[in-house]
C-alpha cells in the first residue's frame, strides 16, 4: 500500500510540475496531451516499453503453465 501512495504522490507531483511549466509559458496545448507520455515517445522508446510490457506478462504466463502441466503429470 505504501508503494502505491509513493507512486500516486509521485504521479500527481510530476503531472503538476509539468502542467505548471506549461502553464508558465502560455502554451495553448489541450491538458490531455501533457499528461499523456505516448504522444511524445519515438519508435525506439516504443519497442522498448512494449518489449518490456511483453517480459512482465510472459513470465507469469510460463509460470501458470508449468504448473497446469505438472499438475496434470501427478493425476
Amino acid at each position: 500500500m505504501k508503494i502505491i501512495g509513493i507512486c500516486l504522490f509521485m504521479f500527481i507531483f510530476l503531472a503538476g510540475v509539468s502542467l505548471g511549466i506549461d502553464y508558465l509559458n502560455r502554451y495553448e496545448l489541450p491538458t490531455f496531451r501533457s499528461l499523456n507520455p505516448l504522444y511524445v515517445m519515438e519508435i525506439p522508446e516504443l519497442a522498448i516499453m512494449y518489449l518490456l510490457l511483453l517480459f512482465l506478462f510472459i513470465d507469469p504466463l510460463l509460470s501458470f503453465l508449468q504448473k497446469r502441466r505438472n499438475r496434470k503429470k501427478g493425476e
